[in-house]
């Protein structure tokens, strides 16, 4: 299903919505959970695939980025079965849920999505990744530093035109981020140049709610050489010529 239903109206919890209405109710949920840093939010920054980005206002005038997932039955992230694996949970009754899709399943799901992203930002941001610092998390929501100047949020990596030498500079910080990754034993496992910022000059990493586990379940090595085909491709048109598949196994062989 969509993220979006026709004429930009969602249905939620049997009642309908336009999407702005939503945002509306989003903004005054934000303002409650995250009182103690928040005095405004100051409109949205990006309504994604999985959950929308609204700007903050803090009480010190910093701004920060807050994150509301979508209730999984809107979002558009095709493939969040192959990250949510039911098996590794310890309730059995909560993964039977998860399993078959019930009420508690859903909400249950939506829970395990939002923590592991926070967690994931967390350990990786004290390993000196360029991931967004954490600052809190609501039962539906992350508040983050806002990636940008001003207040004005960071374009994606993918909106750029680098020319060579600033090509070879974001290229190699990529892969420094990447390898802070494997040595925390994750994965980014959705990455591509639609979810990198440019700021300054720096790439930052962002949407982590799909890492994975590089000693988990099944053959981890196939989302991690897609991460690295994404970030290839990206950079074979802005004139560098990266072998995906040699960078992939040196890495692998390195962490793994």
């Amino acid at each position: 299903m969509n993220a979006m239903a026709d004429e930009g109206s969602i249905d939620l919890l049997n009642g309908r919505f336009l999407r702005g209405e939503l945002a509306e109710l989003e903004q005054k949920m934000l303002l409650e959970v995250f009182s103690k840093y928040v005095s405004h939010v100051d409109g949205m920054v990006n309504d994604g695939k999985e959950a929308t980005v609204y700007r903050c206002l803090g009480h010190d005038n910093e701004y920060y980025a807050a994150k509301v997932y979508r209730d999984r039955r809107f979002r558009a992230f095709a493939n969040e079965s192959s990250y949510m694996d039911a098996a590794s949970i310890g309730d059995r009754r909560l993964a039977k849920a998860i399993r078959q899709r019930t009420k508690t399943g859903r909400r249950t799901s939506q829970r395990l999505w939002i923590d592991r992203e926070w967690q994931a930002l967390n350990v990786l941001y004290e390993a000196g990744a360029s991931v967004p610092e954490p600052v809190d998390k609501a039962p539906d929501a992350i508040l983050m530093e806002l990636v940008g100047s001003d207040g004005a949020a960071a374009p994606m990596l993918a909106q750029m035109k680098l020319d060579r030498s600033e090509a070879e500079t974001a290229f190699k910080a990529i892969l420094l981020d990447i390898e802070v990754l494997l040595d925390c034993e994750l994965i980014h496992g959705d990455l591509s140049a639609y979810n990198i910022l440019y700021q300054n000059g720096r790439p930052r990493l962002i949407d982590l709610p799909q890492v994975l586990d590089i000693h988990g379940p099944g053959d981890n090595f196939a989302p991690f050489l897609r991460d690295i085909e994404n970030i290839a491709t990206f950079f074979e048109r802005q004139g560098l010529c990266p072998d995906p598949l040699e960078i992939s196994i040196k890495l692998w062989r390195r962490y793994v």
